[in-house]
């Protein structure tokens, strides 16, 4: 899980070619989470337009496992990219929130 601001998205284009094309890459709403989640194929882009979300993560070495490793406020102009294979969980912090998910190659 990496967590920075917005601004210092370009820095990262080195851990997924799809952070090179953010604009053609299709929006999804944060997915309602009853537990983590994990997508073995995707890099995931979790960008805050407006308030703040927490994202979580957990044990990639135990897939089973429901333990939270790191649990981050992020606010605002910021965002949260998980690599494959990740165990992800995120959550809007209250109802203004707009934050979206962008599933990169």
């Amino acid at each position: 899980m990496v967590i920075d601001t917005l601004g210092n998205l370009r820095k990262y284009r080195t851990l997924s070619e799809g952070l090179s094309s953010l604009s053609e890459l299709p929006v999804e709403d944060i997915p309602v989470f009853r537990g983590f989640l994990v997508d073995k194929e995707h890099t995931l882009l979790f960008t805050v337009e407006r308030g703040s979300i927490t994202a979580t993560t957990s044990w990639r070495e135990s897939p089973e496992s429901r333990d939270v490793t790191a649990a981050v406020h992020v606010p605002a102009g910021s965002f949260v990219l998980y690599l494959p294979g990740e165990p992800f969980l995120v959550k809007a912090e209250s109802e203004d929130t707009e934050a979206v998910l962008r599933r990169l190659s």
